[in-house]
């Protein structure tokens, strides 16, 4: 198994037609994403822009869908619910289907192109798309979300974890540098996440809005076993 990180979509070099590919916005959408599956949601359609979800949801009927997403970390207004994982409880969303946007996370599932199979991944459930990963035996490329098209610190250091814990089910796998550094920095900051994500960017900037719970309850690890795969426009629960 050969193990790509890359630091956003649009650093993909080459075709992932053959690969598992593992999305990760941890700082929140994919977090949003696991929770949002683990507590029972039906579907999650993810979107470009706050236009193409009400568009989506006037297709469906506006009863039957929740509209989720952010723009700025802030909720987007005449939306259902925001970009905080605390809020997809499944009082919440259990059996409905939910329409998101947000700046970061959806728009990385939608430009990350064909691949043989995508699931969503994040501290929350880094166990279980491990040793799905492992199972599956295919090449593996993680895709992180970054921040307004740059590096971001916390979704490395969740490629990070991910690898390691690839590495404790089956050995080690050939890494590519970015990978290897991925490793080197969950290693490092393994024992306080929150402690050593302190001071990046994309951190500091959901602190500053207020969102500390969030940022604690994303960095929770190996809590959730629920695998959200995209597949035809859709995110739905994996299938044993």
């Amino acid at each position: 198994m050969f193990i790509d990180v890359y630091a956003t979509a649009r650093a993909i070099e080459k075709d992932l037609k053959e690969h598992l590919v593992i999305v990760v916005d941890v700082l929140r959408a994919s977090s949003v994403m696991i929770t949002a599956v683990e507590n029972g949601c039906k579907s999650l359609i993810p979107v470009l822009e706050v236009e193409d979800a009400v568009a989506v949801s006037r297709r469906f009927g506006n009863e039957k869908v929740l509209l989720c997403g952010e723009r700025g970390g802030a909720q987007i207004s005449g939306f259902h619910l925001s970009n905080s994982p605390k809020e997809f409880t499944s009082d919440h969303v259990s059996g409905r289907m939910l329409v998101m946007t947000t700046s970061n996370g959806t728009r990385a599932i939608l430009e990350t192109g064909e691949c043989k199979k995508l699931v969503i991944g994040g501290f929350l459930n880094a166990k279980a798309v491990a040793q799905f990963a492992s199972e599956e035996g295919l090449d593996v490329a993680i895709v992180c979300a970054g921040t307004n098209g740059r590096f971001s610190l916390d979704d490395v250091v969740c490629a990070g974890s991910i690898i390691s814990r690839i590495y404790e089910r089956s050995g080690e796998h050939s890494l590519c540098d970015l990978s290897l550094t991925a490793l080197s920095l969950y290693d490092t900051f393994r024992e306080d996440l929150y402690a050593g994500l302190t001071g990046s960017l994309h951190f500091e900037r959901l602190r500053a809005l207020g969102l500390e719970d969030d940022l604690r309850y994303c960095l929770r690890e190996d809590v959730m076993n629920a695998i959200p795969q995209y597949q035809n426009g859709v995110i739905r629960a994996m299938q044993a």
